[in-house]
């Protein structure tokens, strides 16, 4: 077993490693600032002189290591301390939760699972947490009780086995905490990591690129925290958060706050997986004020058709966007950084007007009328407010041989769901009593929303009527194609350069999709499975505060 010592030895070196002199953490209290981001606070996102920390990389074994599953697992969920931020905290790591595992002699935390598209997986979890926990593995095709359905979490001491065929396609996936009630405490505090598949197509662009996992081809985990003091993480939200969701102000990329990763004229690989509470970023890669271009490669499942380059993209909560980018832009010397542009986040759509007014709020009296502008009335306790410009990696651009490779022009085949004669499905997105819903639901243990015929093909219409603030909307068990997107604000219509509406992060095969107020979202999903008896799937929104708040929704596919 391994020792609270080995794992702390490990942990320094993951968050320590870069050597920066320590800047403490500053009480929030003492920053409150009127208006606009605030700036110039210890790990400020948004200076570019403070982004001296190493990034981790994961590799071997030890926290965020690769693990290649070639055996049973048996994964403990365990509180532990962890040292995220550098200098004198590091005496005094912040409590966290991990996933531990020990695979051929060899200790992990929160491993990164990888494994072949058609393998068999096998994995027990025990949960020494002193509260209940499951594992759901987020964008898996599995059966229901294998899912990590909120009816299936199990209390302290007990224990839920796994055993599964990944169906899937090559692609970076994940695994995290489903909770009931409590998930967005359980993953923001340590309890998830990627879950990736191999296949052929993901062998063949790694030798036409000369890639290598860990080196040239780098999983990359993006969250934001707060902390207390003392360098502790800090998560207690107040009545606005909780509706709203819960927003950091300090930025990790691997667990690395202001990160800084060496690069040579190269191209990079970089599977980004926004692993935030409720942070949406716009993605790009700026030198010098002007942004670069990059390629994507995947989206959700795995590779898309083609690729595609563009200059930015959207990430929402619990999506996965898989990029290239070419170092070669840049000379040695010059730095280029990964940031989260402006953006307009719209969480303020319907909110009081002037006169006191709402609008787009259906189904919500007179007290929630006033409750909701009190919501609304700057209450997070995060010093970035979300739609903030800043900067999440590093990349420094060192000498080195030129490596010039050719990328292929079709990266995998993505065959089109068939919709004719599909049956169309409302999906509205709503409030009411200061709670966000799913077709009127909230969500009950229970209670099916809806049924849906095994082998079917629905098309599900999302729709935000204004009800106050975008929602990242996954689903379980299956996974879709975006077919269309009507009424979208201008920020992401700019990049709808993909038919119908769609941007980037809407192509191949995906599992979460990110609906702004105002807009309606199509997608199309098969409900074909070869599993035996009904499965009972959740369906819910991202933004993890949301989930826990009851914006979730059970649907069955019948046997």
């Amino acid at each position: 077993m391994l020792k609270r010592r080995q794992l702390l030895v490990g942990a320094v070196a993951v968050a320590g490693a870069g050597g920066a002199a320590w800047l403490y953490v500053r009480s929030r209290a003492s920053q409150a600032l009127p208006g606009g981001p605030f700036r110039h606070y210890p790990f400020d996102p948004v200076a570019a002189e403070n982004f001296q920390q190493k990034l981790f990389v994961p590799v071997a074994s030890g926290p965020f290591g690769v693990l290649d599953v070639t055996a049973p697992l048996k994964i403990r969920a365990t509180a532990a301390s962890f040292p995220l931020l550098p200098g004198p905290a590091s005496q005094a790591p912040s409590p966290f939760l991990l996933y531990q595992t020990e695979h051929a002699g060899q200790a992990y935390q929160n491993p990164i699972l990888r494994i072949e598209s058609g393998a068999r997986f096998t994995a027990s979890l025990d949960n020494a947490l002193t509260e209940p926990t499951i594992i759901h593995w987020h964008g898996l095709h599995t059966p229901a009780k294998m899912d990590g359905h909120p009816s299936d979490t199990v209390p302290p001491g007990a224990r839920y086995d796994y055993d599964f065929t990944v169906r899937n396609r090559g692609g970076t996936y994940w695994y995290h905490t489903h909770a009931h009630e409590l998930t967005a405490k359980q993953a923001y505090n340590g309890l998830a990591s990627f879950f990736l598949v191999d296949d052929e197509d993901q062998r063949k662009l790694a030798k036409a690129l000369d890639l290598k996992l860990g080196v040239t081809d780098l999983p990359l985990v993006i969250q934001d925290k707060q902390f207390d003091a003392q360098g502790k993480l800090v998560y207690r939200p107040n009545a606005h958060e909780s509706m709203m969701g819960w927003l950091g102000d300090i930025v990790l990329a691997n667990l690395t706050p202001n990160a800084v990763h060496a690069v040579t004229p190269r191209t990079v690989r970089l599977r980004l997986l926004n692993g935030s509470n409720a942070r949406i970023y716009r993605l790009a890669f700026v030198r010098n004020d002007t942004a670069l271009p990059f390629t994507v490669i995947g989206t959700d499942g795995g590779l898309i058709e083609r690729p595609e380059t563009v200059t930015e993209a959207f990430l929402a909560p619990g999506e996965r966007l898989d990029v290239l980018f070419d170092a070669a832009q840049a000379q040695p010397g010059d730095t280029v950084f990964l940031k989260s542009l402006a953006f307009d986040p719209m969480e303020n759509e319907g909110a009081a007007s002037a006169s006191g007014g709402m609008t787009g709020m259906t189904g919500m009296s007179s007290r929630d009328h006033q409750g909701m502008g009190q919501m609304m009335a700057g209450m997070s306790t995060s010093r970035l407010p979300l739609g903030a410009a800043f900067n999440v990696l590093k990349l420094s651009v060192t000498a080195g041989d030129r490596v010039v490779t050719t990328l292929p022009t079709v990266l995998s085949e993505i065959k089109s769901i068939r919709t004719e004669g599909a049956f169309e499905r409302k999906i509205d997105l709503s409030m009411t009593h200061m709670r966000f819903l799913i077709n009127g639901f909230t969500f009950r243990m229970e209670e099916i929303a809806f049924e849906v015929k095994r082998g079917a093909v629905e098309i599900w219409r999302i729709s935000n009527p204004a009800v106050g603030m975008p929602h990242p909307m996954h689903i379980h068990g299956f996974s879709f194609q975006v077919l269309e997107r009507l009424n979208s604000p201008p920020q992401w219509s700019a990049m709808a350069r993909f038919g119908k509406g769609r941007a980037v992060s809407d192509l191949g095969w995906k599992d979460t999709v990110l609906v702004w107020p105002g807009e309606t979202v199509r997608i199309a999903i098969d409900f074909a499975h070869d599993f035996p008896g009904s499965q009972t799937h959740v369906f819910h929104c991202h933004n993890l505060e949301h989930e826990d708040a009851g914006m979730m929704i059970n649907f069955r596919v019948q046997a």
